[in-house]
């Protein structure tokens, strides 16, 4: 008995260690430089595991979201940005296979896309599982805004969720005007779900666009 003790006890010993250093793995690269960080999503190496709390799925996720938006990825040959998507995918497929419910992942396997059908079912599928967080919604609409006009009509109902969600509070209706001054060609989807708000959220969206109008 006490030999079966000492075994169980071990087993959960380790159990626990592994746990701890898929943790330990993600707090390093979420906390690393912006460019350790790149460095490791544009070489492929040293990937985190897929970590087991849904914290750190979270933010191993959003790290990869962060560096596909920065700067420094902006300034990459589209080689090099492939590289970091396809390795940002990798993480989010991994994720998925765990949990296939996981908002976050199908946000990332969506903005790492390049085939229109990917980013749609990935769309679909982050709105049904994440209807009301800025970040989703935000990536969402970068993303799908410009296939709106070709998109099937569950996904033009979730990027018109999105605008509404966003539009809703100060910070999601100053990120909106931004990308209404932005994509000159989405200007009509954006009108036409503000239009369908309540008058104090169109006017307030308005009074955002014209500040950037005086900046």
């Amino acid at each position: 008995m006490k030999m079966f003790a000492a075994v169980l006890g071990l087993v959960a010993a380790l159990g626990a260690l592994a746990t701890f250093g898929r943790e330990y793995d993600v707090a390093f690269f979420a906390r690393s430089s912006d460019l350790a960080t790149f460095e490791s999503l544009a070489s492929g190496a040293q990937l985190p595991q897929t970590p087991f709390s849904n914290r750190a799925m979270r933010e191993v996720l959003m790290t990869c979201g962060a560096v596909q938006q920065g700067l420094l990825y902006a300034l990459q040959p589209p080689e090099v940005q492939d590289r970091v998507d396809t390795s940002c995918t990798q993480i989010a497929a991994a994720v998925l296979v765990r949990n296939p419910t996981y908002a976050a992942a199908h946000t990332i396997v969506m903005f790492s896309a390049k085939d229109s059908a990917t980013i749609i079912q990935s769309l679909i599928r982050s709105q049904a599982t994440a209807p009301r967080e800025a970040w989703h919604a935000k990536l969402r609409l970068r993303k799908g805004l410009p296939l709106y006009d070709s998109a099937n009509t569950a996904a033009k109902r979730a990027i018109e969720s999105d605008i509404a969600f966003l539009v809703q509070s100060f910070g999601g209706r100053s990120w909106l005007a931004r990308l209404y001054k932005d994509k000159i060609a989405q200007r009509p989807v954006i009108v036409r779900v503000v239009e369908q708000r309540p008058n104090d959220e169109q006017v307030a969206f308005l009074r955002e666009v014209r500040k950037l109008d005086q900046n």
